[in-house]
């Protein structure tokens, strides 16, 4: 399994256990976060990744930050450097690094295959 897949496994078990703690429907989070129920609900199952726009529509419906859905106990520690760098940093200035963090990964992965 790559790095990123498991990244993606992360996110959406995060978005189903942040969800139900808030006592939130699927359709209740697709209303707040703009986006089709049946987009939360492909999320949510693993079957589809998102673009970084729905995660932070989603990110933002939760009341979270773009990097709370992203930690699980083995990344928090990179989390937590992330947020260090990252703790002055306006909303725009943080959307733009996780655009740039998206770029690099989908180049490494590209890089990688060839």
């Amino acid at each position: 399994m790559k790095e990123e897949d498991n990244l993606y496994e992360v996110i959406a078990e995060n978005v189903k256990t942040e969800r139900k703690r808030l006592k939130m429907s699927q359709s209740r989070l697709a209303e707040e976060a703009e986006v089709s129920l049946d987009t939360i609900k492909s999320i949510e199952s693993g079957r589809r990744t998102m673009s970084l726009g729905t995660y932070l529509k989603i990110v933002y419906a939760l009341g979270s930050t773009p990097f709370g859905l992203m930690q699980s106990e083995s990344s928090s520690c990179f989390i937590d450097r992330f947020l260090f760098m990252t703790k002055n940093c306006n909303e725009n200035q943080v959307e733009f690094v996780l655009y740039m963090i998206e770029k690099l990964l989908k180049g490494q992965a590209q890089f990688l295959k060839e």
